[in-house]
């Protein structure tokens, strides 16, 4: 089944390997990478978009108050129909991210100690 699947994360984690396992084990069959433009993960999920063909949708964050972050979160999730998560374990904007996939739609997520 085609999926749209969030590629997101820590903005500290850039392994591209570890993005590709975690790709390879989630079974999802990605159409469409969906991203926050964020720096790290989000981009390497890009980044393999792009080698892959596969079409990026680009959700970038317009901070016109201190929840933008969470608000674009919630835009991600309504749209996509999966999600790959890379947490380090500390920032609270994955975490955030982590816990609201898991109540609507298919997560898979690893959490790394950087």
């Amino acid at each position: 089944m085609p999926m749209k699947v969030i590629i997101a994360g820590s903005r500290g984690i850039a392994d591209k390997t570890v993005l590709n396992d975690a790709i390879q084990e989630s079974g999802f069959a990605i159409t469409e990478v969906v991203s926050g433009c964020a720096k790290g993960v989000d981009k390497l999920g890009e980044e393999w978009a792009t080698e892959n063909n596969i079409p990026i949708k680009r959700f970038k964050t317009r901070w016109v108050h201190r929840g933008s972050g969470l608000d674009n979160n919630k835009k991600m999730i309504d749209y996509a129909d999966a999600a790959i998560i890379l947490w380090d374990g500390v920032s609270k904007g994955t975490k955030h991210m982590i816990q609201s996939c898991q109540n609507t739609i298919p997560t898979f997520t690893v959490e790394l100690s950087c």
